[in-house]
């Protein structure tokens, strides 16, 4: 029984040191967490209060004379001469808000007080530090047509938290919006209660047009088409550049890409829907294009019909259109009705397809190297030709920026724009990023969250475009990294003396192998390797020559077993079928993919302000 009892009370000894224990550790952790922090904020709040103090009192000249004004000094004013060291927060070397921590100085009734806040870490003073709260009349996003008046709608309230409500009218109001010109403006609205805390909140006015509207305007005389040589006509897509064709009669808007994007076959019997150009167009080339610029789009029906040759330079009506598509390619009946009798701002100087087709069921293709129509060929459905896509803009579509010059092209979407430090692979398609000495373009971004990206112009060396060939003697000349003399071998092992590849991954790639001649929906068999760096296929977006490229020639990596065939683009933009002797030299675009976690570091995304990328 004794022993019992002796256990019992040892039970509650060790239940009160336990209890005891708690409550210490609970009160250390009160002292630690809060009231030694908090202790150390108030002698810091003392220590500004009096700086603040001795500040106004050697500069007396600038305190204010005038009843109810204010003014302030920063605790980084107060630092910098010398009136106080830094404040720090308890437990570290974290400076208090440098910014933010003032001392103010108000004049009332010819006295002057003083009222000190300081912001230090989860701590700040008991003053009045907020501005008023504003609330304005109308939306803080507006959008006005050009032309029309713009009326200011001002502001409902003003309340402050110390104040209470407050003349509207002693809002600063700031901005002006030009209705004549496209554009947003931003109009701020400034309060300020009586401790001279302010707040200011913002109105952006958008001034827009009517896209069909401008381009009716433009073209009014030349039946709702751009004609000759114009320079207006410039328009952002989905961060490529395209050009302004024509107007319809519902008010849509018909765009074509300024730059050929690819080289793909036609391949189909004498139409376009179901053609290889058709699959490009509208299963691969749409599904790259941005989800909001998807939404502009209307589908609708493209010419097809068939063209003799007696015709091409004078047919201007249509009597053959597809079924409705959301991207199809520009008629001859298109470049006649833009064209002046000298010359058409749809020029190219490499061939492109025409969506029309010739009696003998081949397709019309042009170039304006020599003069029309006698630069118009009708051409084997199974070339390579450069695509140019057209795309009908729906008539809700509005300018919100630009003049439409190239430099200035029409803006119809506003961009989000990257913040620095933000990830790669959060951008968008077409996009430009700077990378080793050279632009590239991101050409897709994978599941895998790495970034596809494919050279704006082929590598360099001492100013000079660096060629290569396959010397591979009697072997067959079919891309491959591991065949020494190869072409796949060189781009593997020797091109990386030219450029950076510190931020690219490996990665799978299927290298395509026709049986006969390269088609888009061609049969092939495909081998893989895993590579750094390769080059790009011809279907690939942003694979084919620029309009302001200033390349050579150069390879790339789709292969036919039938003559070792290989498709190469010249130094006019067209892509050939050539058989890959050693004498064949071209030089080398590079496709690669950057790391998932590759970070940017400053730039637009634009061919002029690239991204540039953190190391």
């Amino acid at each position: 029984m004794k022993n019992k009892k002796k256990n019992i009370d040892k039970k509650k000894i060790i239940k009160i040191i336990s209890f005891i224990a708690v409550i210490v550790v609970i009160l250390l952790l009160v002292w630690f967490l809060y009231l030694y922090p908090r202790r150390v904020f108030k002698d810091n709040e003392q220590k500004l209060n009096e700086a603040g103090e001795r500040y106004y009192e050697i500069n007396s000249s600038r305190l204010p004379k005038e009843e109810g004004r204010v003014i302030s000094v920063t605790l980084n004013t107060l630092v910098k001469q010398d009136y106080l060291d830094g404040l720090y927060e308890a437990y570290g070397n974290k400076l208090c808000d440098l910014e933010e921590s003032n001392v103010k100085a108000i004049n009332k009734d010819g006295e002057y007080q003083y009222y000190t806040y300081l912001k230090c870490g989860n701590f700040e003073s008991d003053v009045d530090h907020e501005g008023p709260e504003i609330t304005l009349n109308g939306s803080t996003d507006m959008s006005i047509s050009r032309g029309d008046q713009y009326n200011e709608p001002g502001v409902k309230s003003v309340v402050d938290n110390v104040d209470g409500k407050m003349n509207v009218e002693n809002v600063t109001i700031k901005g002006e919006v030009d209705t004549s010109t496209v554009g947003t403006y931003d109009i701020t609205y400034t309060a300020r209660d009586s401790l001279d805390n302010r707040t200011t909140v913002t109105r952006t006015v958008k001034v827009e047009e009517s896209l069909s509207k401008i381009v009716k305007e433009a073209t009014k005389d030349t039946n709702g088409y751009y004609v000759g040589n114009v320079t207006d006509n410039y328009i952002m897509f989905s961060n490529m550049l395209f050009r302004i064709v024509r107007v319809n009669d519902d008010d849509s808007v018909v765009i074509v890409s300024n730059d050929a994007l690819a080289n793909v076959d036609y391949t189909n019997e004498g139409r376009f829907a179901g053609s290889s150009l058709d699959s490009w167009l509208n299963d691969y080339f749409y599904n790259l294009l941005e989800p909001e610029y998807q939404d502009l789009i209307k589908s609708s029906s493209w010419c097809d019909d068939v063209v003799s040759e007696g015709e091409v330079s004078s047919v201007t009506k249509c009597s053959r259109e597809t079924a409705k598509r959301k991207v199809g390619i520009l008629s001859l009946q298109d470049y006649n009705l833009s064209y002046d009798g000298m010359v058409s701002y749809l020029d190219k100087s490499n061939l492109s397809w025409y969506s029309n087709f010739a009696n003998d069921n081949n397709a019309w293709a042009i170039t304006s190297v020599a003069a029309y129509p006698g630069s118009l060929a009708a051409t084997s459905q199974d070339s390579l030709l450069n695509v140019v896509p057209a795309i009908t803009l729906k008539d809700s579509v509005a300018i919100l920026d630009g003049d439409g010059s190239f430099t200035d092209p029409y803006i119809i979407l506003e961009k989000s724009k990257a913040r620095r430090s933000s990830e790669l692979n959060k951008r968008q398609i077409g996009e430009y990023v700077e990378y080793s000495g050279y632009t590239f373009r991101i050409s897709n971004i994978l599941d895998d969250g790495t970034t596809e990206v494919i050279m704006n112009s082929a590598l360099q060396s001492d100013g000079m475009q660096v060629n290569i060939s396959y010397t591979n003697g009697n072997k067959k000349k079919v891309y491959n990294p591991n065949q020494e003399g190869n072409i796949g071998y060189k781009i593997k092992n020797d091109m990386i003396r030219y450029i950076n590849t510190g931020l690219f991954v490996n990665k799978k790639i299927s290298v395509p192998i026709y049986d006969e001649k390269i088609t888009y929906k061609g049969k092939h068999d495909t081998k893989d390797y895993s590579l750094l760096i390769t080059i790009p296929s011809t279907f690939d977006i942003f694979s084919a020559r620029g309009s302001g490229s200033t390349d050579t020639g150069y390879w790339l990596i789709d292969s036919s077993r039938e003559d070792n065939i290989k498709a190469v683009v010249r130094s006019s933009g067209t892509l050939t079928y050539s058989s890959a002797n050693d004498t064949i030299t071209a030089g080398v675009k590079i496709k690669a993919y950057f790391d998932k976690d590759v970070i940017i570091e400053e730039g637009s995304g634009t061919l002029d302000d690239p991204y540039t990328l953190v190391d």
